[in-house]
């Protein structure tokens, strides 16, 4: 091999990739020193401390080449580390010095009888200067797939025309291939100590207990949670020490199924007691799975410890509410559970569902279809039943409704049904539960209190009508100012009991259609004697509320108050004037504006204010909890009124 012009220092650039294109071979290798650098690197060699297997080697291949330098040389990116070495004292020289950065080119024994006769060689500073090498013999250092790391060299003083004997070069081959099997078992103790430490450093960041066994189930290994929740000392656990940490009660049962997955390789389940630190026990979850080898025998067990302590309460909480709910239906025999399979059309049933529908329990029990349920429905309420039934069905949505069932007997009983359709992920509907209630005995107490009300409201109504009667009657003969003072208290007091009426009970039969219980109600029947709505000269605009009972009362006052100023002396006085209310509802709170345009025009706040005005001020303030405030424009009255929704209800 001859032809190399680089120098040393060119040699040190190139690198080995570049010094097989220098030379006359035919053939590249094939690897590139990437690939070789990244195969180096897995061995984890380079720099580490002498170790006598590698020592050992060195000095018998020197004994048996009868060489004064021997090395284990491994040839980096820049330098090559000597991992062992006799005769030169030192761990390494730069890359540019190697004459083993050359032999990982060849295939096979690398031999320089004279180095001084090599022009690869005779610049070298370790040919030229001391320790004047003259003799180079080098044995690959090749892994398994044939990418060179180094050499297993022998070097003299002298020149070796002859070389070595083939006894020494099948000694140089053997051992060099000693050295990779060291460096081979070197590299697979390293991967599994990082194997391991991944292994822990991920079991001890789990949420779980977590061991291991050896094949015959001796435990070895905890990790760190196992031993912060039995406040165990590391190792007191190992063998069958664990077995010190569950309930005497479940020993046994632990113990038997452990031995069961060891005799048959089966994976281990079992549920026990486990002793925490502070020495109380909590039900615990086992498991574990055999890990085996590509011959199916079992190298190690893998297993977790799940606290399930938590979960045990809330199943035994679960079957206690589960087993209340069956003594509460059995005790309630006018309560009942379904179930409708709507794709089979099937509706299976507890006990007291079929005794609502007059259906024997156990044929219930089995299944019934739809249809044949719905003819207990009386007919006046089935309508509305099947479409919030087939509403449900179609949107899935939750279902209500209230109807009679026809007993038997020829009875009826009032109930109520609630439920939902579920649907599959394609949108069919596949299953509705439900619950049906009978509520004949609150319908009844209902129909008591309404008849009470509807009789406590005609009396108020009559009350009304004879404060009224008195009124007038004591204001007979009177002179002018008190019959004007008792016009005007008539006419507050019919305000009263038109807001009265608008608020009070009403049955189904009696409760009249115009009416409605919300504020645009209230206006409309308070106003109505003025005709300004019919006139067009009222608008009622904006957001609409509920109004309650006591509500109401505060409002009919203010509410006349302003229609009746507005009549003497406001917009409603004259032709061309007119009132628009308007309704905000902002949040928790409602704002009513009255405002007045087109009537004559006021010159400022009135001098005094009335009775009537006073009154409406204190009911907007101590009844309503709100406040009331006039702006007097030359071109109309505007009032705004500003009350918490929550009081509008009551």
């Amino acid at each position: 091999m001859s032809g190399l012009k680089l120098s040393p220092a060119a040699d040190a650039a190139a690198g080995p990739a570049l010094l097989w294109a220098a030379c006359d071979a035919s053939l590249p290798p094939a690897w590139d020193e990437a690939r070789r650098l990244a195969a180096l690197d897995t061995y984890a060699i380079l720099d580490t401390p002498a170790e006598r297997a590698f020592d050992d080697v060195v000095k018998l291949v020197a004994s048996l080449c009868d060489a004064p330098v021997a090395v284990v040389s491994l040839v980096g990116g820049d330098r090559q580390f000597f991992k062992a070495e006799v005769g030169l004292g030192v761990r390494g020289t730069p890359v540019d010095m190697s004459i083993c950065a050359h032999a990982i080119l060849q295939s096979g024994l690398f031999v320089v009888p004279d180095t001084r006769l090599d022009p690869r060689f005779v610049n070298n500073p370790l040919v030229t200067g001391e320790p004047f090498l003259r003799f180079y013999a080098g044995a690959p250092l090749e892994t398994p797939d044939g990418v060179p790391l180094g050499t297993l060299c022998v070097l003299d003083y002298q020149p070796r025309p002859a070389g070595l004997t083939p006894a020494q070069e099948f000694a140089l081959t053997v051992l060099a291939r000693q050295v990779m099997t060291q460096l081979e078992l070197r590299r697979a103790l390293l991967q599994r100590e990082a194997s391991e430490r991944r292994f822990r450093q991920l079991a001890d960041a789990m949420p779980q207990m977590v061991w291991s066994a050896r094949p015959d189930g001796f435990h070895d290994y905890y990790n760190a949670r196992w031993y912060a929740h039995t406040g165990m000392a590391p190792g007191s656990t190992d063998g069958e020490g664990w077995d010190e940490m569950f309930h005497p009660e479940d020993r046994a049962e632990a113990w038997g199924r452990w031995r069961h997955s060891l005799a048959t390789g089966e994976p281990y389940e079992v549920e026990y007691r486990l002793r925490r630190a502070d020495g109380a026990y909590r039900w615990t979850l086992g498991r574990a799975m055999p890990s085996r080898d590509d011959a199916g025998r079992i190298e190690r067990w893998f297993g977790t410890c799940t606290d399930i302590e938590d979960i045990k309460r809330t199943e035994a909480a679960l079957r206690l509410s589960e087993e209340r709910l069956r003594l509460a239906l059995s005790a309630a025999e006018m309560v009942g559970t379904f179930v409708w399979d709507v794709a089979a059309d099937r509706i299976t049933a507890d006990a007291g569902y079929a005794r609502l529908f007059s259906v024997d329990p156990a044929r219930m029990a089995g299944g019934v279809p739809l249809g044949e349920l719905l003819p207990a429905i009386h007919p006046e309420d089935l309508p509305a039943v099947t479409a919030a039934i087939a509403g449900s069905v179609e949107s899935g949505g939750s279902y209500e409704a209230e109807y009679r069932l026809t007993q038997a007997d020829g009875s009826l009983r009032w109930v109520v049904a609630r439920g939902r359709c579920e649907h599959d992920a394609e949108g069919r509907p596949q299953r509705f539960p439900g619950v049906v209630v009978d509520i004949t005995e609150r319908k009844l107490a209902e129909e008591g209190q309404e008849l009470l009300a509807r009789e406590l409201s005609h009396r108020i109504k009559n009350i009304f009508t004879v404060v009224g009667g008195m009124v007038s009657l004591s204001a007979m003969g009177a002179s002018g100012e008190v019959r004007g003072f008792a016009g005007v208290l008539r006419k507050r007091l019919n305000a009263l009991a038109a807001a009265h009426e608008y608020v009070r009970p009403h049955g189904p039969d009696n409760r009249p259609a115009e009416v409605e219980t919300t504020l645009r109600g209230l206006l409309a029947a308070l106003l109505a004697p003025y005709g300004a709505a019919e006139a067009g000269r009222l608008q009622l605009e904006g957001d609409d509320v509920p109004i309650g009972v006591k509500a109401a009362t505060s409002l009919a006052l203010i509410l006349h108050e302003l229609a009746t100023n507005a009549a003497k002396y406001g917009a409603l006085s004259s032709s061309e004037g007119r009132v628009a209310i308007n309704g905000t509802r902002t949040g928790e709170r409602f704002a009513l504006v009255w405002q007045e345009r087109g009537g004559p025009g006021i010159e400022g706040p009135p001098e005094r204010r009335g009775f009537g005005t006073i009154l409406a001020e204190r009911g907007a303030i101590t009844q309503l909890g709100g406040s009331i405030h006039h702006d007097w424009a030359p071109e109309g009255l505007t009032l705004r009124l500003d009350v918490p929704l929550g009081r509008l209800a009551h």
